[in-house]
């Protein structure tokens, strides 16, 4: 569980992002059910963000 340090970054974070300071990388969204191909992805390297799972259609 997240303590209050933890929980206070988080908070301060998502202010950041919603008012557009902060913008997290995405090098890839891929489906749920191409789980496997996106963490090939990730484990070949020269990722330029972070590879996202899209849950929902």
């Amino acid at each position: 569980m997240a303590g209050p340090l933890q929980r206070r970054a988080a908070g301060r974070a998502g202010g950041l992002i919603d008012a557009g300071r902060l913008r997290v990388g995405i090098d890839g969204v891929f489906p749920l059910s191409a789980a496997p191909q996106a963490h090939a992805r990730a484990e070949r390297g020269h990722l330029q963000g972070k590879i996202v799972l899209r849950v929902v259609d």
